[in-house]
C-alpha cells in the first residue's frame, strides 16, 4: 500500500519533520510575526466558534484585545450569523491546521511533518493559545517568524505534494494515509504567508 512517506520519498521530497532550509535565501516573509500571530489567534477563536463555542465571547475577547479589525469580512461574516451551516462548520472547523502551520511559522510548534495526521488540538486549546478572554500580548511579543530558508523549504515541499496530489486524485493513487484537508490548510495558510491578499481572497492553484 502507497504511503505518504513513500509517495514523496519517490517524488524526491524531504520527509523529514521540518524540511531542510533552503541555504543562501534571505527574503524576508511578507508578513510580521505580530501578523501571523494575530491570524493565528483569530483563527483559533472562528474554529472555535465552528465547534459551537459562543460566538458573542470570541467577539467580545477579539474587541478587547483590539484584533477584531483584523478579522476579515468571510470571518466576520461567520461570526455574527444567526445561523450557521453545517457546511460553514465543517469548512471553518478544518481552518485548525491552517492555524498550527501559522504557529509553526512563528515558532510555536517545533514541526510540520508529513500531512497524514490532524494537528493536536488539546495542545492548542491547553497549552499554546491564550485562553479565551485573557490579554493576548505575551502570546503576540514572543512570536519569532522561523529563518526565510525554513520557510521557503516547508512552502516549497507544501506546494510540491499539492500539485502532485492533484494528479494522484484524478488518478486513484493518492497515497492512502494523506489527509487532503490538512495538505490543503497548510497550503492555505502558506500560501498566505508569502502573498499579499486577504485571507478571503487566497486561492490554492496547482
Amino acid at each position: 500500500m502507497l504511503t505518504t512517506k513513500s509517495w514523496a520519498q519517490s517524488l524526491n521530497l524531504s520527509v523529514a519533520a521540518t524540511a531542510p532550509a533552503v541555504k543562501n535565501y534571505s527574503r524576508r516573509c511578507r508578513r510580521t510575526a505580530r501578523q501571523i500571530a494575530v491570524r493565528s489567534i483569530i483563527l483559533h477563536g472562528v474554529v472555535a466558534v465552528a465547534f459551537k463555542v459562543n460566538p458573542e465571547a470570541i467577539i467580545d475577547w477579539f474587541r478587547e484585545q483590539r484584533i477584531w479589525r483584523s478579522v476579515t469580512p468571510g470571518e466576520r461574516a461567520f461570526l455574527t450569523s444567526p445561523s450557521r451551516t453545517s457546511h460553514d462548520r465543517l469548512r471553518f472547523t478544518w481552518h485548525k491546521e491552517a492555524e498550527w502551520t501559522l504557529l509553526w511559522a512563528i515558532g510555536k510548534i517545533q514541526s510540520l511533518g508529513l500531512p497524514t495526521t490532524e494537528c493536536d488540538t488539546r495542545r492548542l486549546v491547553d497549552e499554546i493559545i491564550p485562553p479565551l478572554g485573557t490579554d493576548i500580548s505575551d502570546f503576540v511579543s514572543t512570536a519569532k517568524t522561523r529563518e526565510p530558508g525554513v520557510l521557503l523549504a516547508e512552502d516549497d515541499r507544501t506546494y510540491q505534494m499539492w500539485c502532485h496530489a492533484q494528479e494522484a486524485r484524478r488518478t486513484g493513487q493518492l497515497p492512502s494515509d494523506l489527509n487532503w484537508s490538512v495538505l490543503y490548510e497548510r497550503r492555505y495558510a502558506l500560501e498566505w504567508l508569502d502573498n499579499g491578499q486577504s485571507w478571503d481572497d487566497i486561492t490554492c492553484d496547482a
